[in-house]
Formats: C-alpha cells, structure tokens, sequence
C-alpha cells in the first residue's frame, strides 16, 4: 500500500474512533432522541470520512516530484553488477572500492579493493572530472584501449566517483593503421652537386652512380619509391611506419654515402634529406618536404630534417660533418641581382646586426651601406657601439660617407623607418640577438645575409629574400664578393678594405679555420683595394686588464670526457671585453689533444639584476659545437659557435625557466649539453 493509502486508512479509523466516543457521550445524557442521534451522527459520519479520506489522497497526488522516496541505491548496484560494460567505484584518493565483473575481466592479473586507478591505467580522478568534451578520458590497460567516463554519486562532494570503461581497441587499430599508411615524401639531394657537375663531371659520375644505387637500396628496404629528377636530386615517397623506424636507427644512410668518395682527395659524399611528415594531398606534402629540404641546407647539408603540420618543433638528424665552403661568385651575383632592385624600390635602407656586434657584423653592415649609398637611398646602421668594435666603429664615424647614418640608441621612435623601408639583417638570423628586434615589425620589407646555421625553419616575418650561407667563413666574406660583382675596381678606400679584411680575418682565426676558396678570393679582392693584413690586425690589440683576465680564465682550464676542455672564471668578476672568452676558447684549442674548447665568463652587462654568462667555443672539426650550443638557446658554426645565458632563460637541457646563475651551475649545464648535443647516426 502506498504512504498516501496508509494516511487515509488512518484517516477513517481515527475517525470512527472519535464518531462512537461522541455518540455514546451523547446517547448517555439523553439530550435527543435515539433515533435523531443515531441519524444525525450517521450522516456526519459519512460525509467527513469520506471528504478527508478523498482530500488526502488528492492532495498526495499533487505533491511534488522533489517528495517522492529516492531510487534504491541497491537496485543501481545491482544494474551496474550485471551490466556487460566494466564498471567501478573509485573513493576521494582515487582507489577502486568496488567494482563489476566485467572491470575485473580487463586486466590480466587481476584486481583487488584499494587498487589505484592511476597506478592501473594513469589517469587521475582529476582527468576524468575535468572532461568537458563529452568524450571520455582516453586510457590504456595491457594492450586494450578504453574511454573512461566519471560520474560523482550524489552526496558525496565529490569524493566517491563511479566510473564507465568503454572497449575502443578495435578503433584505436583502425586509426594506427591509417596513420602507419599515410603517404610520407622526401626530397633527397647530393650535397654540392652542381660544384661537382660544373667542374668534375666524370669523377662525379661514378660517385653518383653509387649514391643511386645506394639511395634504391634504401628505398626498397622501406618498402618505398625513389626516383631521380635531376642532377644529384631525388624524390622519395614511402609510408608513416617506416619513418619511426628510420628516426629509431638516426637515418644510417647519412653514414653509410660517406662511404663512397669522390674525386683524387677522396671526398666522402654527403646528402641532405628534407622530409614531410603532415596529412594534406601530395602537393602539400612536397610543398613542406622541400622547405624542410631548404632548411636542411641552409643548417648545412649533411643532415635530415623533418617537418610536420601539428605545431611540433622541427626534427634533426645528422648534420656532424664540417661543410666544405664553396662559396663561389656566382653565388653572390646572384644575391647582387636580387638585392638591387629591392634597395631601388626602397624609399629607405636600415642595415642592422646582432647584439655586442663584433667586426664582422660592423663590415659587413659598412658594406651593405657602401651598395645603398651608392645607389642614393638614405641609409642607416642599426649597429650599437661596445668595445668590441670600439676602435673600428669610431674611425667609421669619422668617415664622411658613414659619419650620420648610425642609429641613435638614446631614442625610443621609429622616426627612420618609412612605410617602404627595406631592412637588411646581417652576422645573424635567430630573432631572439637581433639588435633592435622590434625593427622587424615596422618594416615591409626584409633581407637576410647570413653565415651561421639556421636557427629556425621560419621567422616571425616575412623576408624577401633570405641568403643564409654555412659554407662561407663569415658575413664579410659573402659581402665582399657581392661588392665585387657590384663596383668596378678601385671603388673601396682602405679603410673600408681593412675592416672587411678584419672581419674575415675574425671570424678565420687569421685563415686558420673555416677556410675555402671563396674565402682567399674575397681576401684577394680586398687587397687590391688597398687592404693591409698589419693594419686590419691592429683591431685585435688587447690592453693590460683583458689580458690579465684571459690568462687567468685560460689557468683555469679542465679537461671533460677525453677531448673537451673547459674554461670557467669565477662568479664576482666579469669579463672587461666582450671577446675575451671568444679569444680564450681560440687559445686552449691549440693545446695538444683538444678537440673542442669552451670558455664560460660572466658578462659584463647583468640581465634584469641578475649576473648573465656567456659561453665561447671552438672545434679542431672533430666534434660539432654548433649542435652543443644549440641545446643551451646558443647557435653559430660547426666549429665556431657562442651562448649567452641569463635567469628566466629557457634551455633544452634544463626542465624550466633558469634560476639565478652562477659559474658552476653553467659549467653543469654546458657537461648535459655536451652529453645530449651530439647524436651521431648509428652505423
């Protein structure tokens, strides 16, 4: 019987009980006759059992929803036991207090009560709570994938949750399944093969021959095609699958083309590989595999480059051995002929470098300014003066050519800037060292005339034209052959001879390294414009405080793993020239059975309060510090490269922004990335 039977049952008896008490009390007294109070008394009766026997249960059929008993919980125990579909029970602390049969089936080794669910299968209460997507949270037991979905009991705030598996591994097969046979393309090319072409081309043949047979082989190995275009230059196509396996082993074709030599030096031949790894049709994937190939270049040759479509960083293999400069002059007329008509166009010319500009960065800047001033465009240098260009950058000013079109750094405007300005970016292309960064952002057009690897893939600007040249020994190099192609004989005083002699003659060690036949060229071409090596060295004369500091730095000196030395100076006293750990890693890397030397002296200048250190180092060739430094937010050559670090700095071989640095804790730092930097392919 239901509540509101049971209270009009009570109703009616309750009553009955009072109608005989109150016609007895009457009857007794005898004030009405038997009849009429038997009557009476009846009818009374009647109509109020009945009226409230009829008005309880109305009322109780209009109650509201919010009245009515709760579902038993037993009875959705009971339908979660039965059900096909795993089910548990996890408290607050995330440990499974209940559970069905089918949860228990999930697992091979069984479960038991207290077992926690992230133990089991990693995820939290809190991943399950906070899906909002409707999806369910994505986990995997064994070898099964499920969608788990969590639901807090009512009551509980929270701290009982019963969660739903769903079985989604016949799903899961499905999508690995597309993803392994989605169609991977790359562009495959014989490095310098057009140097070879134009000048060996029977020797070239043979080694070409090779490489062809060499690069099937690895093709039908992956189950893939290749097939040659051009000259040295191939496209290859093969699926997802085969791309893990080949990133598993570091590409051993790298290794194994350096096999096969060329020409009577026996030079090993080297390939540069560019790779897709996107969705998109095949004009999208060959669109980005050539932009990874360019890029691929651009750091170098000798290396794979991967790019993808899903905002990940750029994936590097290889890229150990030293380029072999090659520079020639068609090169730079080349550049010449596309550069021209852009400064024509300009309504003004900005020439900047990179921050603590060194005499390469300051020539090749002059020589650039040399090109637009002589074309009438109004130009300026974005250079700051610091003292490592102190002598130079003050004998400039004092030459009526460049005496005005230096940028004042006490100003806070863009008064130079115009709405068609051209900006030529020189010694650098990592946005992060720019001198002025926020330049970039006020100009429509940019150019890029660089020695270093490439930083990154791509920029946070467009760039018009983007010449970046590893093999070259420097930017001065690459200018003074463009000024070659550009000006008739006699054109440069010596002045401007020296400085881009001494330019070159930095970044060389004074033609000790780096070296190729561009480079003696430009030197050639200087000196018949009145350059004189005396003169261009005297820009490297140290006073007594720096040399002092340099010995000390150089005493200093340790050995790590074998061929690595380090140099470390002490937390209170910095460097007094910006280039005194550039000329100590220069020194130690003289020292017999170093093959890669590295200098660590705090800067001069602090970061926000705080003390900042740079890192020098240099390469005998062996050993590739540019792929080192790289994992420390530094960059540079294959056997030249440079970091700068400072508090808040973010660094691959650190999880997390920089604490507040000092000397030992950088040395640390420097031993991971000399640990990690370098990934030789295996054989």
């Amino acid at each position: 019987m239901s509540k509101k039977g049971r209270l009009a049952v009570a109703y009616c008896v309750i009553c009955t009980v009072l109608f005989i008490a109150v016609f007895t009390l009457i009857s007794y007294t005898g004030k009405l006759p038997q009849a009429w109070t038997t009557a009476l008394f009846t009818v009374l009766y009647c109509v109020i059992t009945v009226t409230g026997a009829f008005l309880i249960v109305k009322l109780g059929s209009s109650s509201s929803p919010s009245d009515l008993p709760p579902r038993s919980a037993r009875s959705v125990t009971h339908l979660l036991a039965v059900m096909k579909t795993p089910a548990a029970v996890t408290d607050g602390d995330g440990k499974i207090v209940w559970y069905n049969n089918a949860f228990s089936d999930i697992t091979e080794d069984g479960l038991s009560k207290d077992t926690d669910l992230q133990k089991l299968c990693g995820l939290t209460l809190k991943d399950l709570l906070k899906d909002d997507s409707g999806e369910g949270a994505a986990a995997k037991v064994g070898d099964s994938f499920y969608r788990v979905f969590g639901y807090p009991q009512s009551g509980s705030n929270g701290r009982t949750v019963t969660t739903l598996w769903f079985d989604v591994s016949k799903e899961e097969a499905y999508k690995t399944k597309l993803d392994n046979e989605r169609l991977i393309v790359a562009y495959v090319i014989i490095d310098m093969a057009d140097n070879f072409l134009s000048g060996m081309q029977y020797q070239y043949a043979d080694a070409a021959a090779d490489v062809t047979k060499l690069l099937r082989g690895w093709a039908d190995s992956c189950k893939g095609h290749i097939r040659e275009y051009d000259a040295g230059k191939y496209i290859m196509m093969f699926y997802a699958d085969q791309l893990s396996v080949m990133k598993r082993d570091a590409f051993p074709v790298l290794n194994e083309v350096k096999k096969i030599t060329f020409g009577d030096d026996a030079v090993p031949m080297t390939l540069s590989i560019g790779i897709a790894d996107c969705g998109g049709n095949v004009a999208d994937k060959c669109a980005l595999a050539s932009s990874a190939m360019s890029f691929a270049l651009q750091r170098g040759g000798d290396q794979v480059v991967i790019k993808n479509d899903r905002g990940a960083k750029d994936e590097f293999y290889g890229g150990l051995s030293k380029h072999d400069p090659q520079l020639t002059g068609l090169n730079a007329r080349r550049l010449v002929l596309q550069a021209t008509p852009l400064i024509k166009k300009a309504g003004s010319v900005l020439i900047m470098g990179h921050k603590n500009a060194d005499f390469d960065c300051l020539a090749s800047c002059m020589g650039i300014a040399k090109i637009c001033l002589s074309l009438g465009k109004k130009t300026t240098i974005v250079v700051k003066d610091n003292k490592n260009i102190a002598r130079s950058y003050a004998r400039l000013k004092e030459m009526p050519d460049y005496k005005d079109i230096f940028y004042d750094f006490d100003r806070d405007d863009f008064d130079m800037i115009e709405h068609d300005s051209l900006l030529f970016i020189m010694d650098v292309n990592n946005p992060a060292i720019f001198e002025y960064p926020e330049m970039t952002n006020h100009v429509s057009s940019i150019i890029i005339i660089d020695h270093h690897r490439m930083f990154s893939s791509s920029f946070p600007f467009e760039t018009r034209i983007q010449y970046i040249e590893p093999s070259a020994s420097s930017a001065s190099e690459i200018v003074a052959q463009m000024l070659e192609q550009f000006f008739p004989s006699g054109v440069l005083t010596a002045d401007e001879a020296n400085l881009l002699l001494a330019g070159i003659q930095l970044d060389t060690n004074s033609f000790t390294r780096d070296c190729g036949a561009g480079t003696y060229a430009a030197a050639q071409y200087l000196r018949r414009e009145g350059a004189d090596a005396s003169e261009a060295s005297s820009f490297f004369s140290l006073n007594k405080k720096a040399f002092m500091f340099e010995l000390k730095l150089e005493s200093s000196m340790r050995m790590y793993k074998g061929g690595f030395a380090i140099c470390a100076g002490d937390d209170n006293t910095p460097a007094p020239d910006p280039a005194s750990s550039a000329r100590v890693a220069e020194t130690v890397l003289k020292i017999e059975g170093v093959s890669a030397s590295f200098a660590v002296c705090r800067m001069n200048t602090d970061v926000n309060g705080d003390p900042a250190f740079s890192i020098s180092a240099r390469s005998d060739g062996k050993e590739n510090v540019q792929i080192i430094l790289e994992r420390l937010g530094g960059g540079g050559h294959h056997s030249n490269a440079g970091a700068q670090l400072s508090t808040g700095k973010t660094v691959q071989v650190y999880d997390g922004p920089l604490p507040k640095l000092t000397s030992d804790f950088v040395v640390k730092l420097l031993e991971k990335a000399i640990d990690s930097g370098v990934k030789p392919a295996k054989e």
